[in-house]
């Protein structure tokens, strides 16, 4: 058994895998470049660096298991569920953060608008190229 069919197999924990992943990495990972200009903290390149990296890194993995899993799902299909896990992470975090000052600094239309782009970008680009390949 190859590991397309071993990911068709277990769609449903994969999924449960990925939804649980998403929320903790588009969540914990926001803003990965805050655009606000009156932002009290700097982290600086390098930590700023990791943060872009790890989250990229983490919907490429996100794209290759949605090639596997949904190969019948149309791309406009697979770019809206992955819309919806990168909105799904940043309301987690909104939530957990919920009455604190750095909401007002964090979630800006800026901010939030260029985490749910590159991601669900990425991951829908990745798994429309995996799907290509094969």
């Amino acid at each position: 058994m190859d590991g397309k069919e071993m990911a068709r197999k277990h769609k449903k924990l994969i999924l449960a895998g990925i939804l649980c992943c998403s929320i903790v990495v588009d969540g914990g990972f926001f803003p990965m470049v805050n655009f606000n200009p009156q932002n009290p903290v700097d982290l600086g390149i390098p930590h700023r660096l990791l943060v872009v990296m790890g989250a990229l890194w983490f919907h490429q993995a996100v794209g290759c298991l949605e090639a596997a899993v949904f190969p019948k799902w149309s791309g406009g299909r697979i770019a809206v569920f992955n819309v919806f896990l990168v909105v799904l992470g940043l309301i987690c975090r909104y939530l957990l953060e919920f009455g604190e000052v750095s909401n007002s600094y964090n979630f800006t239309v800026r901010n939030v608008f260029f985490q749910v782009t590159l991601l669900a970008l990425m991951s829908t680009a990745v798994c429309l190229f995996e799907r290509r390949k094969s």
